[in-house]
This record gives C-alpha cells, structure tokens and sequence, in this order.
C-alpha cells in the first residue's frame, strides 16, 4: 500500500504545546530539544513576534487497500479558525498557500473526494475535521469516546470548539462510532491509544517497509518519538505513555503527525 501525505495548511505550535514541560530539562541542550523548524520570528496578526514552530496539518490519503481512505480531513477555512479561537483568547498563526489546497493535492494522486470510501477522524480537534463536508460518499469512522467533546464541549478542553460542532453533526447520518481496535480494510487497522484525547486512535498500515503507524497527535513531532517525551496538550498522561511504547511494540515505522522533518525523510511525500 502506498500513503500520501497533503498538507492542508499550517499552524502555529508554541515549544509548550510541542514538548511537555516545552521540553526543560537539567541533562538535555535546550536547542537540542527543540522541535524542527523552531524560530524566533513567527508574525501574529496583531504584528506580536513570538517563538514558536509553523507545523504542518496533513491528511493522509491511503491507496492499495480494498478502500480508498483519508485519514483526517485537515485545516479548515483559516479565516474561519482564527476568528473561533480568538474568542477563546488563542491567537495561534493559522495559514494556507495555494497549493496546500485538499482538493488539489487529492488531485495529484488522481483522487476526487468523491472517490474516498472511508475518512478516519483519528480524533475530534479542528485541524482535523474542517473538511468534512467534501466527501459526500464517505462513511466516517470515529471513536465512541470523542463525541461528548466533539459535539458540546466543556471549556477547559484544548483545541476542541462548540462553534465547530457542525463538523461532526452535518456528517451524523454517515458516522461509524466505534469502540475500541477496529480493522477498516485489509491492512489497515484503527487502534485506539487515548492519551492525547479521550478517544485519539492511531492507524496502522501494512506497507512495503513493514506496519506503518500514522500516529495522529499521539505523537506531534519527531522530538516525541525520539526523546520518548509527549506533546504539552494531553488528556490521560499514563495512558499516553502506555500507548507510546505499544506502538514501539507494534509499528515498524513510526510517523509523527505535525512536523516539517517528515519531508526530508521522505521526499516524495508518499510511503510505499
């Protein structure tokens, strides 16, 4: 099987959010710690300089199984997100180019959103779910515990916004709730981990370079996977860890979800 990565737009990720504890410790160089791409020069929209990391949103479209599959949908309308969580006092960087379109990169793989059959929502976070509404076949395969945040969250809860329920709610006909580990074609396994979000999943593809985990925001950045150290924004840390070392166990390949590093490993943007 073959997976493509299309980045859908970008996001501002503070050395906090990135790194728990933003990555202190006595033994390990501060620099060394920093996540890839890490800058002193983001440009808020107030004209504020900050530190930070302009991460990358992709989905991950899926080709060789017996579906077609996306996982996520991405970054919606930018403009959309930043007037939500102004309200909520976050004044994050939200960008997209031209060519960070989803149909468009859908189109370079000769994919239409009509062709998808399956949208895994690994989990309910904005930069996640804001495209839903273009794929008008697909069945959408969500964990059961992800809804209560998703559709009426509570307000100490990260990155998830009641104004962003309808995500979820216009694609209710079409949900697959699911609890637990669920295979989702031949080769591809859902396999809930928690930790990050009550129902966060990762995906694990059988490919040419042996089982693939396309670990979602389980792990944010390569930083996570190489120190062993989780992302600031986490709801069960125990169980997060406990999920870090069963995807050690079981994937081959590990992929850590928001970070530029992907792309000088795999220049193509495609793992098969």
């Amino acid at each position: 099987m073959r997976i493509h990565n299309i980045v859908t737009g970008e996001l501002e990720s503070s050395l906090a959010v990135s790194l728990l504890n933003a990555g202190a410790h006595p033994d390990l160089d501060p620099e060394a710690v920093k996540p890839f791409g890490f800058r002193d020069d983001i440009v808020r929209l107030n004209g504020d300089i900050t530190s930070g990391v302009m991460v990358p949103v992709p989905v991950w479209l899926i080709e060789g199984a017996d579906k077609t599959i996306l996982v996520d949908t991405g970054l919606g309308d930018v403009d959309e997100v930043g007037t939500m969580q102004s309200r909520y006092g976050v004044d994050f960087v939200a960008t997209r180019t031209s060519d960070q379109d989803l149909v468009a990169g859908l189109a370079r793989h000769g994919v239409t959103p009509s062709d998808i059959d399956i949208v895994v929502l690994t989990h309910l976070h904005f930069d996640h779910i804001g495209n839903n509404h273009l794929f008008p076949r697909a069945k959408f395969y969500v964990q059961r515990d992800e809804l209560p945040q998703g559709i009426a969250p509570p307000s100490f809860c990260m990155f998830y916004y009641p104004e962003y329920s309808y995500k979820i709610t216009e694609i209710r006909d079409r949900l697959v709730v699911i609890d637990g580990d669920v295979d989702i074609a031949d080769g591809v396994r859902l396999v809930k981990i928690g930790g990050h979000t009550p129902g966060c999943m990762v995906v694990m593809v059988e490919t040419g370079l042996g089982t693939v985990c396309l670990t979602s925001d389980v792990m944010y950045n390569y930083r996570n996977l190489e120190l062993n150290w989780p992302m600031g924004s986490f709801w069960n840390l125990p169980e997060l860890m406990r999920g870090y070392d069963r995807i050690r166990r079981e994937a081959d390949l590990i992929v850590p979800e928001h970070d530029w590093q992907f792309h000088q490993l795999f220049t193509t943007g495609t793992i098969e």
